[in-house]
């Protein structure tokens, strides 16, 4: 069964457009994902949110997990591809890639 390793590549924080838009200096990086962690997506197709992901993250997330798990390429690459969560003020950018589990 396939399912999409979902890499944590790297998580910022934007802090001159956060003060801009009214936050203040202790505005950090994303509180739910930190670089390096990894997750699996899940269900009976290999296409449903990991336990502990963020809904926000998946949801830019789950068009370019449904094509890699139907063997689709995103964007013209293989079986990785580099993708980020739509907060602007501090997206986290992830690398999914294919993983085949034995049955």
């Amino acid at each position: 069964m396939r399912k999409v390793k979902i890499k944590v590549l790297k998580a910022t924080c934007n802090k001159e457009l956060a003060k801009q838009y009214g936050h203040d200096d202790n505005y950090t990086s994303c509180p739910v994902l930190k670089e390096g962690q990894e997750f699996y997506t899940t269900g009976i197709f290999g296409n449903d949110i990991p336990a502990g992901f963020c809904h926000m993250a998946w949801q830019a997330l789950v068009m370019p997990v449904n094509v890699l798990i139907g063997g689709g390429k995103v964007l013209g690459f293989d079986d990785v591809h580099i993708a980020c969560c739509t907060d602007g003020l501090r997206p986290v950018i992830f690398e999914l890639s294919v993983v085949e589990e034995e049955r």
